[in-house]
């Protein structure tokens, strides 16, 4: 049996169960809801289910990424997709031959003239994952490993308006970053509604909305499987807390809102472990919050540091069943002689209990009160040595960021003289034989400037007969349309015609993107 139906079969016991609680609170009678009681429950749940896809989708966005051309290929593609790395290998080698196929199709792609390749673009837009509008001023939540190395951005809204995106700041720790939104007018965004991922409950339901497999405005559903997970990767350095799901998380999921009955947010879709095992993860929104605030504050995410190994009491057997003094806590497993807890009097083998006088009983949660800690304040740690309690102060250093991929989105593009680039004539014989085409009333395109609006869109020796519904006969005509239009609102409606005769839509705009 798929999981669906079974899904769909467990709800129906639910509500069949929830109808006759309901019975036996309210009459103290053991006798059943007849069929159609038991209906209105289901039915009345099926439309809360519609009702938060509607209410959360206007909040989502779709993130597409460009990247450099000759500093990537298929596989590093994968490198930026975390969950690829816990696929079996059957399925991994699927991903591969699909992103392999569809570099070779890009390839294809480029124009040949006189036999040889015309250059090759700088970048190409070949990354897309989802995100989540946090305010009216454009910002959006997505993760790290959605934008990690982006030359170009563009976001999608549920409206089908696109705007160019500049990244305002990431953490790659927690795989989370802002991005901003570029000229997006305040009265078209939706900010999502925020929940609380701390109160969220192990059993309760989860939805998914976001772009898996390209498939834009797709919404999953589960149950919140677990909490707290945190060694779900091979980099057990990361700092991770996730919320485990069975709602489905697929590629171009990651960044997207898993949200609550409610349709409040209470956490980022990050990764799967494996396809169809009902297994996804994603970041609790309190945390993704946390670091989303400072950054959008600053720019940046400060990260503070003691300088320790730590590992939760209760995982430690040998250690626990020796210490009587305490039973939840964080082992200092080691310390790093250059660091903040170097120059305090922590020792290993101390086990922190509490930080800042809250307590701890986990290696995570030690984490969580660490992380946005004031950089060379003093914190006071609760700590048992043997069967003393000691407060000890440590004052935490930064933590110094890994290289990462360098992210060249935020710098100024170049601005072609000609913002739509295109060099017109009436079409003629001499033209039409020039290029090989079949002549048509209207103007050739002799020559187009690269990086303009034209670029990539249109291509010398088409024949543009229409723009802005308007038929055009003469570089004038095209002249006196182009002075009346606002290229960034509205832009240019063209019909052209190409070598084989085929006729089709082109829209230039001043996207930016």
């Amino acid at each position: 049996m798929s999981r669906k139906p079974l899904l769909t079969h467990t709800l129906t016991i639910i509500c069949t169960l929830a109808v006759h609680f309901h019975v036996l609170g309210d009459n103290h009678s053991s006798q059943p809801e007849d069929a159609s009681d038991i209906l209105n429950w289901a039915q009345r749940l099926n439309t809360a289910f519609i009702q938060v896809a509607d209410k959360v989708s206007p909040s989502v966005v779709v993130i597409e990424v460009a990247h450099p051309v000759d500093e990537r290929n298929a596989l590093m593609d994968l490198q930026h997709e975390p969950f690829l790395d816990q696929l079996p290998e059957e399925e991994r080698r699927k991903f591969e031959k699909y992103f392999n196929d569809q570099r070779k199709k890009q390839e294809e792609q480029i124009p040949e003239k006189n036999g040889e390749s015309e250059q090759v673009p700088k970048d190409r837009y070949d990354g897309k994952g989802s995100g989540m509008i946090l305010s009216k001023k454009g910002f959006v939540l997505t993760n790290y490993h959605v934008i990690e190395g982006a030359s170009r951005i563009r976001v999608r809204l549920q409206s089908g308006r696109v705007f160019r995106a500049l990244v305002k700041g990431y953490d790659s720790q927690s795989d989370v970053a802002v991005i901003e939104l570029v000229d997006a007018p305040e009265s078209i965004l939706q900010p999502i509604e925020l929940g609380d991922s701390d109160s969220v409950k192990v059993g309760e339901f989860a939805i998914a909305i976001g772009a898996p497999f390209e498939l834009e405005y797709s919404v999953t559903y589960g149950h919140v499987s677990a909490k707290g997970r945190s060694s779900v990767t091979r980099q057990y350095n990361l700092d991770h807390d996730f919320i485990q799901t069975d709602a489905d998380i697929n590629p171009g999921n990651s960044g997207g809102p898993l949200v609550n009955i409610q349709g409040e947010a209470v956490g980022v879709n990050t990764m799967i472990r494996g396809l169809n095992t009902g297994i996804g993860f994603a970041i609790p929104i309190n945390m993704a919050m946390e670091i989303a605030e400072q950054v959008i504050e600053t720019g940046t995410f400060r990260r503070a540091l003691l300088g320790i190994g730590i590992e939760t009491l209760t995982d430690n057997y040998e250690l626990n069943n020796i210490v009587s003094a305490v039973s939840k806590g964080v082992i200092v497993s080691s310390i790093n002689a250059d660091s903040a807890a170097g120059e305090s009097n922590l020792k290993p083998a101390d086990i922190i209990i509490a930080v800042g006088g809250k307590p701890v009983a986990s290696a995570q949660q030690l984490k969580n009160q660490v992380r946005s800690k004031s950089i060379g304040k003093a914190l006071i740690l609760d700590v048992v040595r043997n069967k003393e309690r000691l407060q000890i102060e440590v004052k935490p250093r930064e933590w110094k960021r890994p290289p990462v991929t360098a992210i060249t989105a935020n710098e100024p593009r170049e601005t072609p003289t000609r913002p739509v680039g295109l060099k017109l004539r009436k079409a003629d014989e001499t033209g039409a034989k020039q290029f090989g085409v079949p002549l048509k009333e209207g103007l050739m395109i002799w020559e187009i400037e690269k990086g303009s609006l034209a670029d990539n869109w249109l291509s010398p020796g088409e024949i543009i007969t229409d723009v802005n519904f308007q038929a055009v006969r003469s570089p004038f005509d095209f002249a006196k349309i182009y002075q009346n239009t606002d290229l960034k609102q509205k832009g240019l409606v063209i019909v052209v015609h190409d070598a084989k005769g085929n006729r089709r839509l082109v829209i230039l705009k001043e996207r930016d993107l």
